[in-house]
């Protein structure tokens, strides 16, 4: 969920934040069981293998992860990778340098509301060694993606991906059979999936049962009203700050800091959240229970990650010693 705009809160740098949702794709998508999460056999290294490609990582002014991309013949170009978002998108004045065709107005579903939004043909995308053709964009300004570009879910569906933040380096692969593992540092854990997002059911925060999305476009990890309830966080006894999405729009927040997440046997421990209604968990049918988008705050304390689509798996590598 890629997002942008101030905090107030000291303690963070400038988050970005606005999750994409096309309102045609915000309907609701039959769910497909959840298994519990398990210890793993594998190491990511052999899980992407033999098919998977190495490509370095940047970070950008809020330590998420970009890409170099390629538009066409043009580029590079500095991509967010976001598994929050549900289409890849382009800033305009890269649209407009490129004089990309100009498409149909879409429905977004950004972090403020619903928004129309100017779409362009993206004939051509590159990633390493991977072309993804054809792609129908939005577009927002640069400033407000604080990137040239989001690369979203229509792009990495069908792909393993592996996030090695110790290595500073991504690895791409096309999703096969599912694989067996040998590691126990690494723990896998299986979504459900609604909308194109993988959503795990199983997680807890403090002990209360809550809806986790993994969001690598998002530096802050931001939970609901119904979450922050539950938790019993009073608004008078945390700070309040403002998220503003990729339209500019603004949303108040409560920010403070939640007992320990567990997502299956992967544990967290404590992690700051802002607290918010946002649009995006109405889009997902969670607006009335606890719900989580998970930042990239709280995934850097593994060593790796990596997203199997196609089965619907995520795999956590523990550092060392943790195991």
């Amino acid at each position: 969920m890629a997002y942008s705009g101030p905090m107030t809160c000291p303690a963070m740098l400038l988050p970005l934040c606005a999750s994409l949702f096309a309102s045609q794709l915000a309907v609701a998508i039959p769910i497909e069981p959840e298994t519990e999460a398990h210890i793993a056999d594998t190491l990511p290294d052999q899980f992407l293998q033999p098919d998977s490609e190495q490509i370095a990582i940047a970070r950008d002014r809020v330590e998420r992860m970009t890409v170099a991309v390629g538009i066409g013949e043009s580029g590079p170009y500095q991509f967010v990778i976001d598994t929050a978002s549900q289409r890849t998108i382009l800033s305009k004045e890269i649209a407009g340098t490129l004089a990309l065709e100009l498409e149909d107005e879409v429905k977004i579903v950004a972090l403020a509301g619903t928004t129309t939004v100017q779409t362009v043909y993206v004939p051509s995308l590159t990633l390493g060694k991977r072309s993804y053709d054809s792609l129908i964009s939005p577009t927002f300004r640069a400033a407000n993606i604080g990137a040239d570009g989001v690369l979203g879910l229509d792009s990495l569906q069908g792909q393993r991906i592996l996030f090695d933040f110790v290595g500073k380096q991504i690895s791409v692969g096309d999703t096969g059979e599912q694989l067996r593992s040998r590691s126990r540092r690494e723990i896998v854990v299986t979504a459900r999936r609604r909308s194109g997002q993988l959503i795990f059911t199983n997680a807890t925060i403090g002990g209360v049962r809550t809806s986790v999305i993994i969001d690598t476009g998002g530096e802050l990890s931001i939970g609901n009203k119904s979450l922050q309830r539950r938790l019993r966080l009073k608004a008078s006894a945390l700070q309040q700050t403002s998220l503003v999405d990729v339209t500019g729009r603004s949303v108040e927040a409560d920010y403070g800091i939640a007992e320990e997440l567990v997502i299956g046997r992967a544990r967290f421990g404590i992690i700051p959240i802002a607290f918010a209604d946002i649009a995006p968990f109405n889009a997902l049918k969670l607006g009335k229970k606890p719900a989580l988008f998970l930042g990239m705050d709280a995934l850097r304390q593994f060593d790796r990650l990596a997203i199997d689509f196609a089965n619907r798996r995520i795999y956590f590598l523990l550092p060392e010693g943790l195991q």
